[in-house]
């Protein structure tokens, strides 16, 4: 005989969504890092790049951050169904109401990605850094999108996935810092990597990286910033349906499914990212600006 577990109908996820909502958006950790990012974008762009290099505080105020969070509403809510007794509500349907959740800061990351285009414009970066060359608006654009507003749900999937996998105290902290240190080794400072870094869910595309005789000359590394886009939305897809599977009293066989299509349309577009678009190293033929 097989073992079922009733399923929430749509009105009752819709509900729980709501709240995992609002207790995302009431959470201290994700109105921190919202006016750690509100702060920095008040006080404008930078003098040489524009706003380029703005989207680092968004990916840690609420990426790595809003990791931390959802770990935390992850428990709370796990919490509330062990304290529901009778209540049936399957792990499954609280992970997607959670993962709902995301839509919080992605609004905020929304918000970021408006600023951005408006400083980039309003005071647009020197030619001596980026853009330059055949590489145009929609690259700056692209890179502003993956990594100051994708990364702003990426994060707090990452923590679904390690609140539902890893439930160990700690796990968080710990899966946060190799994070930014596995970025700082991939964001292209180690040239040899520099092709490859683009599997990463966060990474530079080019900067003041230097050349000989002139360290503080810009340049551009390979890959597709738009192409890149789209594998970070693959990447999050994946991270959630590696968190629904966790759920072992429901069918495991279509998420299994789903998620195989969803990592080979990963890769697929990881591939794409890297081998389109720039494909060697640009360099500014203009002298880096003085930092």
């Amino acid at each position: 005989m097989t073992h079922t577990t009733p399923t929430a109908d749509t009105g009752t996820f819709t509900v729980l969504a709501r709240r995992e909502m609002v207790h995302y958006a009431k959470h201290p950790l994700f109105l921190v890092g919202l006016a750690l990012t509100v702060l920095v974008c008040a006080m404008g762009p930078d003098k040489n790049s524009s706003s380029q290099f703005h989207v680092i505080v968004p990916g840690a105020a609420l990426g790595v951050l809003g990791l931390l969070v959802m770990i935390s509403l992850v428990r709370r809510s796990d919490r509330a169904f062990e304290a529901a007794g009778t209540v049936v509500l399957p792990e499954r349907t609280r992970t997607l109401a959670l993962a709902s959740a995301t839509v919080v800061p992605f609004t905020a990351g929304i918000a970021f990605f408006g600023w951005a285009i408006w400083a980039y414009h309003d005071q647009p970066p020197l030619p001596s850094t980026m853009p330059f060359g055949d590489v145009g608006d929609t690259w700056a654009y692209a890179i502003m999108f993956a990594l100051g507003t994708l990364s702003t749900v990426g994060g707090p999937v990452l923590g679904l996935v390690v609140a539902r996998w890893l439930p160990f105290r700690g796990a968080g902290i710990l899966v946060a810092v190799a994070l930014v240190l596995v970025t700082i080794v991939m964001q292209g400072l180690v040239e040899p990597l520099r092709f490859v870094r683009v599997f990463m869910p966060w990474t530079y595309f080019g900067g003041p990286l230097g050349v000989e005789g002139d360290p503080e000359r810009w340049v551009i590394m390979t890959g597709s910033p738009v192409w890149y886009c789209l594998y970070v939305v693959a990447l999050c897809l994946v991270g959630v349906l590696l968190a629904v599977l966790h759920d072992r009293e429901q069918a495991r066989t279509p998420v299994l499914r789903a998620l195989a299509v969803a990592v080979a349309v990963a890769l697929v577009l990881g591939v794409l990212t890297m081998t389109q678009g720039v494909q060697a190293t640009m360099v500014n033929p203009l002298p880096g600006p003085p930092l």
